[in-house]
């Protein structure tokens, strides 16, 4: 049997208490790697797109029809249902217009990089596709 160490600062550590010591640092340790291993799988890597080549693409999306759009105003916008990044790209890519999730607008940008727009309000006709599913409507109950 081994001799209990004692330290006048600690509790004294007897050896039956030493595999319960070993399982809990065994899993505290596991616990670290898992993590280590989610924050690597997560980092960002040379192949993965960033934050600023999002919104570089849609700034080049969205450049032909800003152009085509009035300098200042507010337009409507109606994109594919879910993820609201799709919304906020547009809004960055367009400013300083205001692009109002709404389609109660003269002027309506459509935003349907997936697929194509279905079943679409009949007050919504479409003026230009600008291509990579951008498009531009006109709302004649607001005109």
């Amino acid at each position: 049997m081994l001799p209990a160490f004692t330290d006048p600062h600690m509790h004294q550590i007897s050896p039956r208490a030493s595999p319960k010591f070993t399982i809990a640092t065994s899993v505290f340790i596991f616990c670290c790697l898992l993590s280590t291993v989610r924050v690597l799988r997560d980092a960002p890597s040379p192949g993965r797109r960033q934050t600023n080549d999002l919104a570089n693409g849609s700034d080049q999306r969205f450049a032909a029809l800003k152009a085509a759009l009035p300098p200042q105003g507010i337009v409507g916008y109606i994109g594919e249902p879910g993820d609201p990044a799709d919304y906020y790209l547009a809004q960055y890519a367009l400013a300083p217009l205001i692009v109002d999730h709404s389609p109660n607008h003269p002027l309506v940008v459509g935003n349907f990089p997936l697929s194509r727009p279905a079943n679409l309000s009949d007050h919504l006709h479409m003026v230009k596709d600008f291509g990579n599913g951008v498009l531009l409507f006109a709302n004649k109950d607001t005109q």
